[in-house]
């Protein structure tokens, strides 16, 4: 099982939150498609059941009370390209059927005025030389994760990557100079960036 650091999630889904811009990783420059990793069927396969599975166990999230109910909370406010984030900590490793958090857009028609959008997960893996983590979960060629690096998590869980150390244990904050990968994972509502891209555009 992937490992994840403990008090990942403190540092990660403000990050998120805040939108600040993910570090990018070799495989995600701009190269024509050269070099992109290959991907066979039984990586598809394999893939779309664990997407189906993520959904199954998610399904009942769709309504927020639930979710807040089985230890959910909302960090931060709703931002364009990434919504609203409710975050569950205690698991120190990736199980598909537990994201860590639950991405949600605002819907008047929604319980609690949200619509489960998606969910992301984090992991802990050492970096190989394409620039993204080694063994993922997910195929290379699908889901592209990401890190932030320089990270102040404020006590009113904001994120700032302007602070140094020193300035943001001044003022309270956790600070981290590299986090754990994530990824976002769009299970709920289409995005016309890709099932795995880092934002949604059609949230507004």
């Amino acid at each position: 099982m992937h490992k994840m650091k403990r008090g990942a999630l403190a540092i990660v889904a403000p990050l998120a939150i805040i939108g600040l811009q993910p570090a990018r990783a070799a495989s995600q420059t701009h190269d024509h498609g050269h070099g992109k990793p290959a991907i066979m069927y039984a990586e598809l396969q394999r893939t779309s059941e664990q997407l189906a599975t993520a959904r199954e166990a998610t399904a009942k999230y769709q309504n927020v009370r639930l979710a807040e109910a089985d230890g959910y909370r909302a960090i931060g406010p709703h931002v364009p390209g990434v919504g609203v984030h409710y975050v569950r900590g205690g698991l120190d490793r990736f199980v598909i059927t537990e994201p860590p958090i639950l991405l949600y857009e605002r819907d008047a028609a929604g319980p609690g005025g949200l619509r489960l959008v998606g969910v992301s997960y984090l992991l802990i893996a050492p970096t190989g030389a394409d620039g993204q983590p080694q063994s993922p979960p997910f195929p290379k060629a699908l889901a592209g994760w990401h890190r932030h690096n320089n990270v102040c998590v404020l006590p009113d869980n904001s994120a700032s990557i302007e602070l140094t150390e020193v300035q943001c244990r001044a003022q309270g904050g956790r600070f981290t100079d590299e986090t754990s990968w994530m990824v976002q994972v769009w299970i709920w509502k289409d995005s016309p960036a890709g099932v795995f891209s880092p934002t949604k555009p059609l949230i507004k």
